[in-house]
């Protein structure tokens, strides 16, 4: 028979920094990765900055002086650094040798305007790094914009040759969008780069950099560190809830007179008991209503686990004649995950 009579309850009362660091490309241009586990806890939860505007928007304008543009003050991120640029004008060139080129209007990694030239064509390509098409930017450069150009001849620069249209022409921090996954899917994830903690963009990043890789993206997390608890009973896991609903129908077929739907729509909670010192000053009471992250082992001998994270709330019982108790539950945002090693 099993049971958990040797099982074993961990929180996080500590955690290690690890600062701004560029994340791995999973190689679906969607999923990053950095470390295996982030903490929750609010001041230390992870900071993502992916490479891009912040502030401002459509960022480039013409200007009186032939092959110039006006740029607007802004601030971007690069390699974790918010960069702040003041309002400016930049100096292009034009194509020399065929009529039609592109060129992308960037800031460098060190917050520096900067034009990077495309490949001259007989015509205008969507294709980056193809005669006529947009060039590929430095991997931490931040590309604000682009200005076609064709024709040889100096002239001011008109509206119309400035693009600047976000995901197409200009780079922005929050676009496409990136949702956290502190503790990650654990050992049943649907893609190997998911198990542990990761972000994921809500479409694939454009692959617009040098060597055709997308923008960087850059974390700030702390790990938990972990501690044992003494003297804990009773852990229950937080689950993904499943509610069924029924309609009648006729029963001319002879068959059942109803169906059933189920859907998965709700998330549980994670619970636990620990026996207290005096439930007053017991370390645990110092992380209620604040995030925390749990792990959870059936055996402490053995590998698997569980994580859990969310917000603890507690419920002290101080009996006459019984062992002081507090009553732990941790409100979680999504499901706990297991994981087997």
């Amino acid at each position: 028979m099993a049971t958990s009579q040797r099982g074993k309850v961990q929180i996080e009362l500590g955690r290690v920094l690890t600062d701004f660091a560029v994340m791995v490309d999973s190689g679906d241009h969607q999923v990053f990765t950095a470390g295996t586990l982030y903490s929750g806890k609010s001041g230390f939860d992870p900071d993502i900055r992916p490479n891009g505007i912040v502030t401002g928007q459509r960022l480039l304008s013409v200007h009186a002086t032939d092959d110039t543009v006006t740029i607007a003050a802004f601030t971007a991120y690069s390699k974790g650094v918010l960069q702040e640029v003041s309002a400016a004008s930049l100096a292009l060139v034009r194509p020399s040798v065929s009529d039609f080129k592109i060129s992308s209007v960037v800031m460098t990694d060190a917050g520096v305007i900067d034009e990077i030239e495309g490949t001259e064509g007989t015509e205008f390509s969507e294709v980056r790094d193809a005669a006529g098409g947009p060039p590929l930017i430095p991997v931490d450069a931040v590309e604000i914009g682009q200005v076609r150009f064709s024709s040889q001849t100096p002239a001011a620069i008109a509206a119309t040759e400035i693009y600047q249209d976000i995901g197409n022409h200009a780079e922005y921090a929050d676009y496409p969008i990136p949702e956290t996954f502190n503790i990650g899917q654990g050992s049943y994830a649907a893609v190997s780069a998911e198990k542990n903690a990761h972000v994921k963009f809500n479409e694939a990043l454009p692959l617009i950099h040098t060597a055709a890789v997308p923008k960087r993206i850059y974390i700030k997390y702390y790990t938990p560190s972990f501690t044992t608890l003494p003297r804990t009973a009773d852990f229950k896991a937080s689950e993904m809830g499943v509610s069924k609903s029924s309609e009648s129908v006729y029963e001319g077929s002879g068959v059942s007179g109803a169906i059933g739907s189920m859907k998965a729509d709700s998330v549980g909670d994670c619970s636990f008991t620990v026996f207290a010192d005096d439930g007053i000053t017991d370390r645990i009471l110092k992380e209620k209503n604040a995030m925390v992250t749990i792990k959870w082992f059936t055996d402490a001998n053995k590998t698997p686990y569980m994580l859990s994270q969310g917000m603890l709330g507690v419920v002290r019982d101080f009996p006459a004649g019984a062992q002081n108790k507090i009553t732990c539950t941790v409100y979680c945002e999504k499901p706990s995950v297991e994981f087997s090693s």
